[in-house]
């Protein structure tokens, strides 16, 4: 029988199963090669969008102390466990007789008082986010990170002043580091060092841990504009807790005489207007404003001015450290280990304390005493030094705990800006 001639043109334009493999591999061959330019693309956008945010709420704060006569402004960098870095405009509203050491009780005698200047978040102008795992630091210089001694690492006599304030027992926290060792990298009083936003790794429900909230701003100078740098001016800023609960509330405010009840107008919770009520409590006596906005209470954050930032993307950032990733819970390298649990939560929550999560580097090998962990922490807040300048090399990367061979720089894709003191704008300098 002849094949009728529809059925032949029909199968003449059929494809066979080896046209089909080598179209599915050819494909296959150009998605892959396709993949890193997407991401590339993705990676240089939302870069520019971060660097975008990031003089956006500059200049707003900028403008906003032009013109405001009354007081200083600042932009003040924050961070929630997950969520993303903000960038939050605040106003000076006064100065507040508080105690130095954030870590001892008002009344303690060897805790001497030192006057701390007090901003609030402000309603007229809005906060502003980074794009999703997009971080800035802030180089804190050198003298004004200390411990529990006011002598530093060369045995000079220090004045110390309450901003990132440890009182140093043998323990790391975050970004206040020791001199521990002989590494002449190794971070203290009298060298500087890249800090992150410590504000939402403390224990809400204890009060002695208000010094755990620490952070950085740039501050702006009422009337010009002008960035006032990295003053050693001691300050705090009013960062309300996201829950507060009603029973425990009154008792934890111990300082506070009469003790606050359900409805006090002292309640932060009850407050929309922060600015009027900080007013209002820097005019009660020394005791009770400390004790309602110091440093020692778990609605403020301990904050100072930087006058050089870095931005940066986090999981790259802790790829070029050598860590299998980021926190699942926190989004960056902070976390909790397991020696760090007894004190300081559980692994399924964000961190009571601003402590480096160890496992990240640790791959599977077996847990470290909690020495180790507290060492291996100012080790890695080394290299993030390191790495923010670019002058990291492979040789300092950490791989199981261990330090890798090799003198290749690394690639820390960090870009720099310092604040131009008279124009009050970020100028971008390379490491």
């Amino acid at each position: 029988m002849t094949m009728p001639a529809s059925h032949r043109r029909r199968r003449s334009i059929a494809f066979t199963l080896l046209e089909l493999l080598i179209v599915v591999a050819i494909i296959a061959v150009m998605a892959a090669a396709g993949v890193p330019a997407i991401r590339n693309i993705i990676y240089s956008s939302t870069s520019s969008l971060a660097e975008s945010q990031l003089r956006l709420a500059l200049n707003a704060a900028r403008d906003l102390a032009i013109r405001n006569p009354t007081g200083d402004t600042a932009a003040v960098f924050t961070y929630e466990s997950g969520g993303r870095l903000t960038i939050i405009p605040a106003v000076h509203v006064g100065a507040l007789l508080d105690g130095q050491d954030p870590g001892l009780p008002y009344t303690d005698n060897a805790n001497p008082k030192v006057y701390r200047d007090v901003f609030v978040p402000t309603a007229m102008v809005d906060p502003v986010q980074l794009p999703q795992g997009w971080m800035v630091r802030g180089f804190a210089p050198p003298g004004s990170i200390y411990n529990s001694s006011d002598r530093d690492i060369n045995n000079q006599t220090v004045v110390q002043n309450g901003w990132y304030y440890e009182n140093f027992s043998g323990t790391v926290i975050g970004n206040r580091n020791p001199n521990i060792g002989t590494d002449p990298l190794i971070a203290g009083p009298s060298r500087g060092n890249w800090v992150f936003p410590e504000n939402a790794f403390f224990d809400e429900t204890k009060r002695e841990q208000g010094d755990y909230r620490q952070t950085f701003m740039v501050r702006f100078q009422r009337g010009t504009g002008r960035v006032l740098g990295s003053t050693f001016i001691p300050s705090v800023l009013l960062l309300p807790r996201s829950r507060i609960d009603s029973n425990t509330y009154p008792t934890a405010l111990a300082d506070v005489t009469p003790p606050i009840g359900p409805n006090d107008w002292r309640r932060v919770d009850r407050i929309e207007d922060l600015v009027g009520w900080a007013r209002s409590v820097l005019a009660l006596d020394a005791r009770q404003a400390a004790a309602l906005i110091g440093a020692r209470s778990t609605d403020c954050v301990t904050v100072n001015s930087v006058g050089i930032l870095g931005l940066y993307e986090e999981t790259r950032m802790a790829a070029a450290l050598g860590a299998g990733g980021v926190n699942r819970i926190t989004g960056t390298i902070y976390g909790t280990t397991p020696t760090q649990r007894v004190n300081v939560g559980s692994a399924n929550e964000a961190p009571k304390a601003p402590n480096i999560d160890i496992n990240l580097w640790r791959a599977g090998t077996a847990v470290n005493a909690a020495g180790a962990d507290f060492a291996q922490s100012e080790q890695v807040q080394v290299r993030i030094n390191s790495f923010m300048i670019g002058a990291l090399k492979a040789r300092d990367i950490y791989s199981g705990l261990n330090f890798t061979d090799g003198n290749r720089p690394i690639d820390a894709d960090v870009r720099l800006f310092v604040m131009d003191t008279y124009l009050g704008n970020p100028k971008e300098v390379k490491p």
